[in-house]
């Protein structure tokens, strides 16, 4: 008896142009590296409402102190309790926090700026030098002064530990490169201006008057971030969706001030031609993987980038659109909380919920056209699907064998049963696969086993 054909299912996406209609991928789902020739697919974590306040335009969340303080609107959250209103809502924020005889938190959109204590009421500042600031995205906390950057690319710092008061002359440009400023983030102990088509780094110079920073020899990148709201820090790596002055848009990840690209052919195809209107991107930890999250809005698409297999994904809502959150934060044991962008709701993210608030997570996996290698006419008489056996669990099953422009009717696998196959699966000689799963369970499939006899050339 001939050996049984396994079909690949961690596969990586390769759509041929800038759509995602056609081709090998996984949606809604992540793989894991069991070893160099296993891999295991998983169905994504799912979610559920951790709080709720009134309904308004999340505009970023953010742990301080062991307490979760969230911006929906105007209005800034403690542990959904409203401690401030009458901020600007017109962009998202970023976050970071001072220490000094007070710590305080520090927030800005680009347009404003707040600073908050934990007991009093939140205060805006209006120093004239920060108001008359046209900002880009980002803060960055450094030995004592918080620094935040103009669309210029002229780097500003506050007092030390005093972010209310900017002296006029704590100051410099980053002008490496005549691009204008897009973000501004903090790696090490270096802060790192993020440029149209480039990326400087400046450090801790001490400098008794001007601005305490000074450049960083040698530090330069030589591409630049395509939108502000795409650049993330997880655990010290910094990830972006970046771009070249020569052209071209990919994504990067910055870790030790050394940047790498970390975005395939197919997945550039995709953020090349997409609409950067509106930009939403997070971070997770979970099961053991480190995600990076990207939504392009206008473009209806969530790439994930996993750190842990080195994979892309694309994950979804319930009814196949993108996934609608706008920023992440955790709780004091260190759960994921993720914030919705309208609804005024905070989600918590794990593997332990198999729904998405009770809203079904469909899995797609999408494999390569496959001819076992030769074009002879192939006849399957069965499918096996080594899967975990969970009651309830069904698993849809079609194909293409006109790459991917029409696809047959659904079969359906009992992924409960100890063997669970499909049986008389037609002749080929080139086809894709789809396997869908959409039912409220868990779901780790390992292989899928073709039983063929060869026919005719």
């Amino acid at each position: 008896m001939a050996e049984p054909k396994r079909l690949p299912l961690a596969v990586r996406p390769s759509n041929r142009d800038e759509t995602t209609t056609r081709d090998a991928r996984l949606v809604n789902a992540f793989v894991e590296v069991v070893s160099e020739q296993e891999f295991h697919v998983f169905k994504r974590p799912g979610t559920g409402v951790y709080s709720s306040v009134t309904a308004a335009a999340g505009n970023g969340a953010y742990n301080w102190n062991g307490d979760i303080y969230t911006i929906f609107g105007g209005t800034l959250y403690k542990n959904g309790v409203s401690v401030g209103t009458g901020m600007d809502s017109t962009k998202s924020y970023t976050f970071s926090s001072c220490l000094g005889a007070t710590h305080k938190l520090f927030m800005q959109n680009s347009v404003k700026g707040y600073v908050y204590d934990g007991t009093g009421g939140l205060v805006q500042v209006t120093d004239a030098v920060f108001v008359a600031l046209v900002l880009v995205k980002g803060c960055a906390y450094l030995d004592g002064y918080m620094n935040v950057m103009t669309t210029a690319a002229v780097i500003n710092t506050s007092n030390a530990n005093d972010p209310t008061v900017w002296p006029a002359l704590n100051n410099l440009v980053a002008q490496i490169e005549p691009d204008p400023g897009v973000a501004l983030a903090k790696q090490l102990v270096y802060v790192l201006a993020f440029k149209q088509w480039s990326v400087e780094v400046f450090y801790d110079a001490g400098n008794a008057t001007g601005s305490p920073l000074g450049p960083t020899q040698g530090a330069k990148v030589n591409v630049g971030c395509r939108h502000a709201d795409s650049l993330q820090d997880m655990e010290g790596t910094l990830f972006w969706i970046s771009q070249a002055r020569d052209g071209g848009t990919s994504a990067h990840i910055m870790d030790q001030l050394k940047p790498a690209q970390i975005s395939t052919a197919s997945v550039d195809r995709l953020l090349q031609e997409a609409d950067y209107t509106t930009v939403y991107s997070w971070t997770g930890k979970l099961a053991g993987h480190k995600f990076y999250v990207v939504t392009l809005v206008n473009s209806n698409l969530t790439l994930v980038y996993d750190m842990a297999s080195q994979q892309w994904y694309q994950w979804t809502d319930a009814n196949g659109n993108y996934l609608p959150f706008v920023a992440s934060t955790y709780t004091s044991d260190q759960q994921l909380l993720l914030q919705h962008a309208t609804n005024g709701k905070m989600y918590k993210m794990e593997m332990g919920y198999t729904t998405d608030a009770g809203s079904v997570i469909t899995v797609d996996i999408y494999t390569p056209n496959f001819d076992a290698g030769v074009r002879m006419r192939k006849y399957v008489k069965s499918i096996d699907f080594i899967a975990d056996q969970t009651a309830g669990s069904k698993l849809q099953v079609r194909h293409s064998d006109d790459d991917y422009q029409s696809w047959t009717n659904f079969r359906t696998v009992d992924l409960g049963q100890k063997r669970p196959r499909l049986t008389d699966c037609g002749t080929f000689r080139r086809r894709a696969w789809n396997f869908r799963h959409a039912c409220e369970t868990p779901l780790r499939i390992q292989f899928v086993e073709l039983h063929i006899d060869m026919g005719t050339l």
